[in-house]
């Protein structure tokens, strides 16, 4: 399998999964992420899983006619326990009221990352905060079929990609979507379970050490009394709880240095203000220029409506956000991720030929500069303790790029 195409496969396995032979296998690679192989002696031609294929489709909508909001939900519980603003919570909210069947990403029993579907607020709130692991879609995209085939209302959740293939997943089979709402997020790259698998097992031991795991805690920081939401927090089953950043944590140091995304993340087609779902959703990055009295680190919601359900449905959910109504230019210019593909770190391979035989914690070390993350560290400090247009905007969000020499290169 050659290198070009890994850039151009995102993992969504829509191809396995459409296939009629069951012929269309997944296994991993070396860098143990999935990739799909075919058993041509019972491959049929029938170019399915092509057809499927979400890589080149032209399923974009319009970015003029998008609107773009910014916003805060009216609880305070739902704003710590979401990554950023809350507005997923006010859109399964919504839709369950309307009996839709919600599709999104939670945890299992073992802490794999995996797409699920639920019917309950309860259930759905397994799916808010984000998992920084490629989730494994589950054959959900022939659960979504059926739901849609009985008459059913569904909403799914997921990166741009898998969005992208549960549409043409939908296209390939002719189902109807019109009972159908998609919610993208904003999506810097995904890491694979065998990541964090190896992660866990290093610095924490086994799952019995821990009972919850949840990315995005938003914490405040000792020094300045102020939140970072770029930080983890790891319960045991005693009740004790540790914070983690990425000053002290190998993993959450890896993910923002951008070391080990999946290839195909580094070339991303929906890393455009084009986009291919009802609604997306991610961070309000730099809100506090415009607002002072939000901050992005505490959790400010960015919106885009992409089509007339996406715009029926925050008509219904309006009532449960604070807003405001911005500009696709500046949402553009303040989220990296609607611009371009993420820039990987320069010494990813090197994190690869080493973590099976060196460990995870030190094939992060040897393969990032520890210089330029103690640099990142005092420059977010110093953001935080006396914020200034410069700090804020080279250091405390995600668009920041360090040369792994200690200075930034945005």
């Amino acid at each position: 399998m050659n290198s070009g195409y890994k850039n151009e496969c995102y993992g969504c396995k829509a191809c396995a999964e459409v296939c009629p032979k069951n012929c269309v296998s997944i296994a991993e690679d070396s860098e143990h992420f999935f990739y799909p192989f075919v058993n041509y002696q019972e491959c049929i031609n029938c170019h399915l899983c092509e057809k499927t294929c979400p890589y080149g489709k032209p399923l974009f909508h319009d970015k003029d006619q998008t609107e773009v909001w910014v916003g805060r939900h009216v609880s305070d519980e739902v704003l710590l326990n979401s990554s950023s603003g809350g507005v997923y919570t006010a859109i399964y909210k919504t839709l369950l009221s309307e009996h839709y069947i919600f599709y999104g990403v939670r945890w299992d029993e073992n802490f794999k990352v995996i797409h699920d579907s639920a019917n309950t607020e309860e259930e759905c709130k397994r799916f808010r905060k984000s998992k920084y692991v490629l989730s494994d879609t589950n054959h959900v995209f022939s659960r979504v079929e059926d739901n849609l085939r009985r008459n059913e209302k569904v909403c799914f959740s997921g990166t741009p990609c898998q969005c992208a293939a549960l549409i043409s997943f939908l296209e390939t089979k002719k189902v109807s979507m019109d009972a159908l709402i998609v919610v993208d997020i904003i999506c810097h790259g995904a890491p694979n379970q065998y990541i964090f698998d190896r992660y866990i097992e290093e610095m924490i031991g086994s799952n019995e050490d821990f009972c919850s795991y949840s990315f995005r805690f938003k914490n405040k920081i000792p020094y300045c009394g102020k939140i970072n939401s770029r930080s983890a927090e790891l319960k045991s089953p005693q009740g004790e709880s540790v914070i983690l950043d990425a000053t002290n944590d190998p993993f959450l140091r890896g993910y923002y240095g951008r070391l080990f995304y999946r290839p195909s993340c580094g070339s991303c087609a929906f890393a455009r203000p084009q986009r291919v779902s009802d609604i997306t959703i991610g961070d309000a990055w730099h809100i506090e220029e415009v607002y002072p009295e939000w901050q992005s680190l505490e959790g400010v919601s960015l919106m885009l409506l992409n089509t007339e359900k996406g715009k029926c449905l925050f008509e219904k959910l309006r009532h449960q956000m604070d807003l405001r109504k911005m500009s696709i230019e500046w949402a553009v210019k303040t989220n990296a991720q609607l611009r371009e593909p993420t820039q990987m770190h320069k010494s990813r391979e090197k994190f690869f030929r080493r973590i099976d035989r060196s460990g995870f914690k030190e094939s992060v070390d040897t393969a990032m500069n520890d210089n330029a993350i103690l640099c990142m560290a005092k420059k977010i400090k110093h953001a935080m303790v006396r914020p200034t247009h410069r700090g804020v905007e080279l250091c405390d969000v995600s668009e920041c790029r360090y040369n792994h020499k200690g200075t930034c290169t945005l």
